[in-house]
Order: structure tokens, then sequence, then C-alpha cells
């Protein structure tokens, strides 16, 4: 694979921003663009942690796929209701991007997004307002989410003053009302399911240690699946493991082979 460090000054963030990207290499690139996989980093990371903590690399020779790994800094990947447009940049700029430099494809059909904690959600939130763009959605320890999680930090005054004025920046007023709003994944999901599609596959995973996580996501897991017919091909896997990197790097295998982007029957060239 070839591994790079991208800098550029982006219109839709409004200043310079960097992301990695690891592109197959001694192997013919298809005809419509590399299979890409967007990969969205967690709140106390950036856009070089899961190059770091984690063998993503390896894992997108074996797919012969491109991995797109943005910076997103504290934004819960929105567009802030006071701050920077991550949403705008994700789903419009990046991909424009990642086409006319490295020949990521374009295609629904060739795209996907995944992330963990503050990306989970991020992934769940993206991939569910633009259908249009995703095949498949990977969302590993979503935090805060559904949005009732907000409630309960909130109610129980368990949010720290700082935490409470970020997310004022990336909500606005609304905050913690988040319910039946455009920040509900399930409003989203409901459109997509009312508009009959078009549905990405949706993996899902939470450690059985994460308590409050799990718990959530047993209700977003109920969600889905009640569905008729199970049209997001909705699945929640559930292993041991805590909030941290051992578990997102052991599952992320399973989680791309889920969606589409499995092992390839070939061997690159040297």
């Amino acid at each position: 694979m070839a591994n790079l460090t991208f800098d550029i000054r982006s219109r839709a963030l409004g200043k310079e921003t960097q992301f990695n990207v690891v592109l197959p290499e001694n192997c013919e690139k298809p005809e419509n663009g590399w299979k890409t996989l967007y990969l969205l980093h967690g709140w106390s990371d950036n856009y070089t942690t899961w190059m770091n903590q984690t063998s993503i690399e390896r894992y997108a020779l074996k797919r012969n796929i491109a991995v797109v790994m943005p910076d997103g800094e504290f934004g819960f990947w929105n567009d802030m209701a006071d701050g920077i447009k991550y949403f705008t940049f994700v789903t419009e700029e990046l991909p424009q991007i990642c086409s006319k430099y490295f020949g990521c494809s374009t295609r629904r059909e060739d795209v996907a997004i995944a992330g963990l904690s503050m990306g989970g959600l991020g992934s769940l939130s993206i991939g569910l307002s633009r259908p249009d763009l995703y095949m498949g959605i990977i969302c590993l320890s979503a935090a805060n989410w559904p949005n009732n999680m907000f409630h309960e930090q909130y109610d129980s005054g368990r949010m720290a003053p700082g935490w409470l004025a970020g997310m004022k920046r990336i909500y606005g007023d609304i905050f913690p009302n988040l319910e039946g709003t455009e920040y509900d994944c399930f409003v989203k999901a409901d459109r997509i399911v009312a508009n009959g599609g078009p549905f990405p596959t949706l993996y899902h995973y939470c450690g059985l240690e994460e308590t409050d996580l799990l718990r959530h996501s047993n209700i977003m897991k109920d969600r889905f699946l009640s569905y008729e017919g199970n049209p997001f091909n909705y699945t929640l896997s559930t292993y041991h493991g805590v909030h941290n990197w051992d578990a997102w790097d052991a599952v992320i295998c399973e989680a791309m082979d889920y969606i589409g982007f499995r092992e390839q029957d070939w061997r690159p060239t040297f």
C-alpha cells in the first residue's frame, strides 16, 4: 500500500486541513476508481490515530481498497451551529479531492463510511443523511447515541461546563433536546424507509463492558430491526471489550467484510 499524508486548504472548513490516505499499489486500478472507505476518528483522536493504533493499512491491502482518514477535531462530524462544516467537507469536498488526486471512486456502490466513538456516531449520522453516497456504514461504539444519552448526562448534572459549552457550539440552543430534530438518526432512518431507500448496509459494534453504550446500543438495535424486512441489513456485534483500540482493531475486519469490502483472492506483484 501507498501511505500518504495530504495537506490542503479546504473551502468547506475555511482552513488548512490534513488527512491520511492508504492506496493500493502494485495492482491495476479499476476502471471506476478505487473502492473507498472513509474512516472517522473519535473525540480525543485525530487523522493519524487509525494508522497509529490499528493495522488498517494491512487490512486495506487484503481488500484492495483505499482508506481515507480525515481530521474532524471535536465537531462530532457535523456542520457545527457555531463553528466548522465537517459534514459538508466529508460528504462533498473530500470525495472530490480524493477522486481528483488519488483516483478514488465516487460511485455509491464503491464507497462506505466508518468510525468509532464520536466517529461512530458521525458515520451513522452522515451515512443516514446521505444514503445516496454510501453503500455501507460501520458504526463502532457510537458515543452519545441514541440522543437520550445526552439527556441522561445533562439531567444528572454529570456534564462538565466545558463539555456543555462544546455541545452548544455543535448543536446550538436545541441541545440537549435532539430527539425528533435533524440530528436524530432515527429521523434520518425513518425518512429513508419512507422513501423506499437507498438502504446502506449497517454494521454496529459495541463492547460488552461498555455498559451505558451497550444499553443504548440495544435501543438502536431494536429500532433498526423493527423495520419490516430489515432493509438496512442491520446487525449488532457484541464481544467482550471496553472502549479502546484493542476492541476496534479486532472488529474492523469483520465490519468491512460484512458491508462488502471482503478480502480479495489476489496477491500484489513486486
